[in-house]
């Protein structure tokens, strides 16, 4: 019986620990997500403000150039628009955040913000959307510098809670 306490706690360990750090892979694999938006961002800045490309054919080129988590997310954004269905640029580019997005570690709140971006770009003129697009890069420059600042701490704190919640788990079972 001892043995089967022992192995018990061995795995309680070692799966708290891995959830642990699975916590702490995912606040890099976020900051990871929300750089490539950035540039992302930044070429779909650069096509509509120096080539003067409107917007779907802008979503297209960047389609196109992208790999990745955003690459499913914005082929289908493209797609649609170039279907000609009637919806609007934000409802497709809400819907598309929301189905295609999925598998990214973006935060509930960064999906709420890319969101709003769709609402202000579909229908602005070239310099508003420029200004759009500006403040969205400065809210996702502040983003990317708060969670680079904090990470560390967290990634430590996730790893060392998880150890220390299975062995206070495995304490509590023997």
């Amino acid at each position: 019986m001892l043995i089967f306490k022992i192995i018990g706690c061995m795995l309680v360990i070692a799966s708290s620990a891995g959830m642990g750090f699975y916590f702490s892979g995912e606040i890099k694999s976020r900051i990871e997500d929300l750089k490539e938006l950035k540039k992302l961002i930044g070429l779909l800045r650069g096509d509509i403000r120096y080539a003067s490309t409107p917007l779907p054919e802008a979503i297209s080129a960047m389609a196109r150039r992208s790999s990745g988590h955003f690459e499913v997310f914005l082929k289908n954004v493209s797609g649609k628009l170039s279907e000609l269905s009637g919806a609007t640029f934000f409802e497709i580019w809400r819907e598309a955040v929301e189905k295609d997005l999925i598998d990214t570690s973006m935060a509930k709140k960064d999906k709420c913000q890319l969101i709003q971006l769709g609402e202000n770009l579909g229908y602005l003129d070239k310099d508003m959307q420029l200004n759009t697009l500006d403040l969205y890069l400065s809210r996702l420059d502040e983003e990317i510098a708060d969670l680079t600042k904090t990470a560390k701490e967290k990634t430590y704190l996730f790893r060392s809670l998880g150890i220390m919640a299975g062995i206070f788990i495995s304490i509590i079972m023997i």
